[in-house]
């Protein structure tokens, strides 16, 4: 009878670690769901703690999780994971969030905003998981006009010069490749015929910058 007893005792210690184990990971799974719910109405002035409350809560249940803005438009949260997720905020809006793991520190928020007008334009904005806003400089290498540019060798500099030329205004959209924790920049072609936009795509290139654990480099 002792030795069942003991038996017991064990199972029921195995039951108790093993529950603290789930406790201790869950805020670690769900962090990026409690950012989410406390960003400040600041950030997205078109929804509110009570549609974006809703939205994480039908994603995190694998329903349609789509909400009316402020705008009578329709918000969607199209994918929520762990570590990231992709609203289509209206139409012509989308927002990716990137929770990026530091070594002894918090975690920092990547945002990239993208606006579909003629041509995609993004930005890139990082926070705390408190939604104070940290400087960029500190954590993306900033990526140059020239950068997203390479002269073909069998093009001569001064068409090349003149290609360039024609970037003007210069807008950039930044693509998320979450799996890899990347950012790829490339050049939006705005205000170009459809003649000098296939002339550009001969020179212009993508930038693909990952996170090393403090910057985008």
């Amino acid at each position: 009878m002792k030795r069942q007893r003991g038996i017991s005792v064990k199972t029921m210690l195995c039951a108790i670690l093993m529950a603290w184990g789930v406790t201790l990971m869950a805020p670690a799974q769900d962090q990026l769901r409690r950012t989410l719910m406390s960003m400040p109405d600041s950030i997205v002035p078109f929804l509110n703690h009570s549609m974006m409350g809703e939205l994480v809560e039908f994603a995190g249940r694998g329903g349609t999780a789509e909400v009316k803005n402020k705008l009578d438009g329709m918000t969607s949260l199209d994918t929520l994971l762990s570590d990231y997720a992709a609203f289509t905020l209206t139409k012509v809006d989308k927002m990716h969030i990137l929770l990026l793991p530091r070594a002894a520190e918090e975690p920092v928020v990547c945002m990239v905003h993208s606006c579909y007008g003629p041509e995609p334009e993004s930005t890139v904005s990082f926070f705390s998981t408190d939604w104070k806003r940290l400087p960029n400089e500190e954590l993306l290498t900033a990526v140059t006009v020239d950068e997203l540019l390479q002269r073909p060798d069998t093009m001569t500099m001064d068409r090349f010069l003149e290609l360039r030329r024609l970037i003007d205004p210069c807008l950039v959209f930044v693509d998320v490749i979450p799996q890899e924790r990347a950012l790829v920049f490339s050049l939006s072609k705005p205000l170009l015929t459809e003649e000098d936009k296939k002339a550009l795509h001969a020179v212009v290139v993508q930038k693909t910058i990952k996170w090393n654990g403090n910057t985008f480099k």
